[in-house]
């Protein structure tokens, strides 16, 4: 099995294959892997979540799937199957209670199938390093090996196999690194004053987010816990959340403020930290403490309560909307005239210091106090201060979609000729995608949670669907997952064929285009009229489940503008979590930047550097001079017009050769010197003198 899987590797790569096959797909990309996955770099190599994402069971499947590689890959897979499983144990939770749990055999037989791999090679190139299998030998025996030891001297002990590895070190490190800023390399003094920042915001926080890691839990251990959060394993903990009864509480003031407003003062109200919603211990031993404690609450109590009191002005609006005007006018100014290179970092540059000089002048505060009608403390600065931010961010994160009645940005009557057909691999990754959109809307989208009528929403969305357990004994893994019935399957398909016609309007529409996908399917009588047979479907399913007589008549008499809430809010968060998947659509959607604005700095100057190195290295070279003394003559009266000439001159030309233009020009200058010498000529040059007939008549220069 081996050999002959090799013997194909060398022809084709399976994993590259798999890239290959997933990227032409126009829908659901099958596995996570871009360009990233294959076209590694030296920093790339070190990214734990490009390596997870290529060793996950999706490309496993995918393999599997894909008819090509399904004959040639089975090496591949069966080292993608061992390497997951051996993940998955080390970075369990489960403890093990005693040698008879089945994940030792497992980890036996993911040994001995690397150990046999390594045995059936015929050159290095054929298998793994050698170092990654010692490595990986001796971290499974060293693991076995403590396991004997500890339940033969303490029989009753458990041990977590998540704690031993050193991911909750690498984990702190990276949340570490996040929260330093714009710097690329910590220093000891930046490194501390990071580590103060992230030990201030466990207190109120008890996640902090590592991208390649997952998130840094403070629970549990002294400095950090390391998670990864699926929302497949995550329901108990999004079933309550306080912040939905403050949005349910303003639930009536929310729905009478515009768009923009609405999603403002909903992550207002969903912040923990900005509402006081921290736990604060009145008593103390120290007296001194136990007034800072008081004064913090009171503090906490009046922010909640201005938040309130700004929520219900009548004013607030319009003050919200002048000031994302505003903050666009500044955008749009902060644009150079002249695009170069990197143009967007200088444009970045211009608009943080236009952005901060609006900040620092006060007119956005004068504004507020004179909308709101208060006194001007400090608190107020505060808050006013920190909804500022929520404007300038709102304004730049793109998931608010104004004008949606906007009829110059619709086509209502679009009409698919056929529907979507999905290849195997593709179809299994839609379904997902679905399974996650019916879980968001019932667990842990805020703004559904608030409806009025969220219990008989989420009664029609649990029979649109179902529930699978998956359980795997050998590693004791249990993942439950969402799976959606045919009939909202069908009508997602509808909504994907017809997203695929609107896409062809992006020449036209260009930066709007999603803008003009999202209120085209808002108003489309075709999805509208599938979605209304898709609510009776699931209406007549649950007509006739054993409610009581009152529960019935609630779900028959939902109101339409239930139906609609939900058709909107299905349609918004599959525009928002399909994004990435779309952008091939001739890049229009770019993807986020991970460098901050000093690196794009850094980046643009370099490579201003580079091209001016460059262009001066291509133009300036001694072969390029014609051996014709006349044309070379005329070439060199050129390069005497460049910038750092006499630079230049004294790298390609030797002495000799300088004198020998000196004498050609009939100047009897008897310097040796470069420094001497390179002035005089490039003077002759600039003058335009003409070389002697004797120097004319040579056959070659500088002979």
């Amino acid at each position: 099995m081996y050999s002959e899987s090799y013997i194909y590797h060398k022809t084709i790569n399976p994993i590259t294959g798999v890239y290959e096959n997933t990227s032409k797909h126009a829908t659901a990309k099958a596995t996570k892997l871009t360009k990233r996955h294959i076209y590694l770099t030296s920093w790339s190599k070190m990214r734990v979540d490009l390596a997870e994402h290529t060793l996950s069971k999706e490309v496993e499947d995918a393999l599997t799937f894909i008819e090509e590689l399904k004959e040639i890959s089975e090496g591949t897979r069966d080292f993608i199957k061992y390497s997951r499983k051996y993940r998955q144990i080390m970075h369990s939770k489960i403890n093990f209670k005693s040698l008879e749990d089945p994940r030792i055999k497992t980890l036996i037989e993911i040994r001995d199938w690397f150990i046999y791999g390594n045995n059936q090679k015929k050159n290095p190139r054929e298998w793994i390093s050698s170092q990654y299998q010692f490595d990986l030998t001796i971290s499974i025996n060293g693991f076995l090996e403590m396991l004997e030891f500890l339940f033969k001297k303490y029989p009753n002990s458990i041990i977590q196999p998540r704690r031993i590895s050193q991911d909750m070190l690498e984990g702190l490190f990276g949340t570490i690194r996040e929260l330093g800023g714009d710097s690329s390399t910590q220093t000891l003094k930046s490194y501390g004053h990071a580590l103060n920042k992230y030990q201030v915001t466990a207190i109120f926080s008890s996640e902090v987010k590592s991208n390649n890691y997952g998130k840094a839990n403070n629970n549990g251990t002294g400095i950090a816990v390391l998670k990864r959060r699926d929302y497949r394993k995550d329901k108990k903990q999004s079933s309550n959340n306080d912040e939905n009864n403050y949005i349910k509480k303003h639930h009536i003031r929310l729905s009478q403020l515009s768009l923009f407003s609405r999603s403002i003062f909903e992550n207002l109200l969903a912040d923990d930290l900005f509402m006081g919603r921290i736990e604060i211990p009145l008593e103390s031993y120290n007296e001194n403490v136990g007034l800072e404690n008081n004064q913090v609450q009171n503090l906490q109590d009046e922010r909640f309560e201005l938040v309130e009191k700004i929520l219900y002005n009548s004013s607030i609006d319009e003050l919200l909307h002048s000031w994302h005007l505003i903050i666009k006018k500044i955008s749009s100014a902060a644009i150079p005239k002249r695009k170069g290179i990197q143009w967007l970092a200088s444009w970045s540059s211009n608009f943080e210091n236009w952005l901060n000089n609006y900040k620092c002048s006060g007119v956005w505060f004068h504004d507020f106090l004179v909308a709101t009608n208060l006194s001007g403390s400090q608190s107020q600065r505060l808050v006013a201060f920190i909804i500022l931010q929520k404007v300038i961010k709102m304004t730049f994160s793109g998931t608010i979609i104004d004008n949606i009645d906007n009829n110059s940005l619709t086509n209502q009557n679009l009409v698919p000729k056929k529907i979507i057909i999905l290849e195997p691999a593709e179809e299994f990754k839609f379904s997902y995608i679905f399974g996650w959109l019916i879980y968001k809307l019932i667990k842990s989208d805020h703004v559904t949670n608030s409806h009025s009528n969220f219990k008989n929403i989420c009664d029609h969305l649990k029979v649109l669907s179902s529930e699978q357990v998956v359980y795997e004994q050998d590693v004791r893994s249990q993942i439950t997952n969402v799976i959606p019935g045919q009939d909202f399957l069908t009508f997602m398909y509808k909504v994907e064929s017809i997203i695929l016609l609107l896409f062809e309007k992006h020449k036209e529409y260009g930066p709007n285009i999603l803008r003009y996908i999202h209120n085209s399917l808002l108003s489309n009588i075709f999805l509208l009229e599938s979605f209304n047979t898709l609510i009776g479907i699931s209406t007549k399913i649950l007509s006739t489940y054993n409610f009581s007589n009152e529960k019935k008549q609630e779900i028959q008499e939902m109101k339409e503008e239930t139906y609609n809430f939900l058709y909107k809010r299905i349609i918004f968060t599959y525009m928002k979590s399909r994004q990435k998947s779309w952008r091939r659509f001739n890049e229009l959607i770019p993807e986020k930047g991970t460098s901050s604005l000093r690196e794009n700095l850094k980046t643009m100057r370099s490579d201003t550097k580079k091209l001016i190195q460059i262009e001066n290295k291509q133009s300036i070279k001694k072969i390029n001079i014609p051996k014709n003394p006349s044309l070379g003559l005329n070439q060199l009266r050129i390069w005497a017009q460049l910038d750092n000439v006499e630079e230049l001159f004294s790298k390609i030309f030797l002495v000799n050769e300088l004198q020998w233009l000196l004498w050609a020009f009939n100047d009897n200058s008897k310097n040796k010197r470069k420094k001497y010498l390179i002035p005089l000529i490039l003077d002759h040059l600039k003058k335009g003198s003409s070389f002697s007939e004797e120097a004319l008549a040579k056959e070659q220069i500088f002979l």
